[in-house]
C-alpha cells in the first residue's frame, strides 16, 4: 500500500467515502471495514499498536451510534415497512427499517469510515502526498511548501514547549499548559522562524507562478490507476448486489 500513489490513494477513498454515504448497507460497510484493517496491518512498517490506539474513537463512536439506534430510533419492529424509505442509488433501502436495523447501520457506517482514514493515515507519507498533490492535482506550490512548512513544523513546536518548560522549572516559575509566561516565548519563537523561512524562500527566488524544477517526483503509474478503479468498482458492486 505504500507504493500507491498517495494523492491517488486520497482521491480514491474521498469518492469510497461519498458512494458509502449515499447509501445503508451494513454488509458493504463491514466488508470495507475489515478489508481496510487487513491491507493496513499487512503494509509494513505500521506501528499495531498506535492502530489500535488510533481506532479506539472510532469504535467509542460506532458503539454511541449503536446504542442510540438501538433505544431511540425511530419507528420499531412493527413498524418496519411504514418507515423504510426506498432511494434509486443502487436500488437500496436508505432508513430505518428496525431498531437492530438503524443500530447497525449507524455504526457500521463510522467503522467503515475509520476503516478508510486509518488505511490512508497508517500507509501514507505526508510528504509523498503535498508532492502529488502539487505534480498530479496542481495544488500551487506556494500552498505546498506553506503545508510542508507547517507539518515539519510541529515537532519543533512540541520540543521547544518542552525547553521553555524546562527553563520556567529551573528558574522556580511555577506555569501551567497554557500560562502566558510559556505560550508568549514560544509565539516570539515562532514569528522570528516563520520570518527567517520567509526571507529563505525569497533569496532563493521563489515565486509560484515561475517554472520550476523539483528533485523530488512522485510518479503515476498504471498500478495506481487500477488501485483507484478497483477499489471503485469493488465497493459499487457490493452496493448494487449486497441487498
Amino acid at each position: 500500500m505504500r507504493s500507491i500513489n498517495p494523492g491517488v490513494k486520497l482521491a480514491t477513498l474521498i469518492v469510497a467515502s461519498l458512494m458509502l454515504s449515499l447509501t445503508y448497507n451494513v454488509a458493504v460497510n463491514v466488508a470495507v471495514c475489515l478489508a481496510c484493517l487487513v491491507a493496513t496491518v499487512a503494509t509494513s512498517g505500521v506501528n499495531r499498536r498506535r492502530l489500535a490506539l488510533a481506532l479506539l474513537p472510532f469504535f467509542l463512536t460506532a458503539l454511541a451510534f449503536f446504542t442510540t439506534g438501538l433505544f431511540f430510533g425511530a419507528g420499531g419492529a412493527g413498524n418496519a415497512e411504514a418507515v423504510g424509505v426506498s432511494t434509486s442509488v443502487f436500488g437500496q433501502r436508505t432508513l430505518l427499517a428496525t431498531d437492530w436495523t438503524t443500530a447497525m447501520q449507524l455504526a457500521s457506517r463510522v467503522l467503515a469510515y475509520g476503516g478508510l482514514g486509518m488505511l490512508f493515515a497508517f500507509t501514507s507519507n505526508a510528504f509523498e502526498l503535498v508532492m502529488s498533490l502539487m505534480q498530479q492535482f496542481r495544488l500551487p506550490p506556494k500552498f505546498a511548501y506553506g503545508i510542508l512548512a507547517a507539518y515539519h513544523f510541529f515537532p519543533v513546536v512540541r520540543e521547544e514547549f518542552g525547553t521553555v518548560g524546562a527553563a520556567l522549572k529551573v528558574r522556580g516559575v511555577k506555569a501551567g499548559p497554557f500560562s502566558t509566561r510559556r505560550l508568549l516565548p514560544m509565539l516570539a519563537h515562532a514569528l522570528e522562524r516563520s520570518e527567517s523561512l520567509a526571507m529563505a524562500m525569497e533569496s532563493r527566488g521563489f515565486e509560484n507562478d515561475a517554472p520550476r524544477r523539483v528533485a523530488f517526483r512522485v510518479p503515476l503509474r498504471a498500478r495506481d490507476v487500477a488501485f483507484a478503479l478497483g477499489v471503485l468498482a469493488a465497493i459499487a458492486a457490493g452496493l448494487m448486489l449486497v441487498r
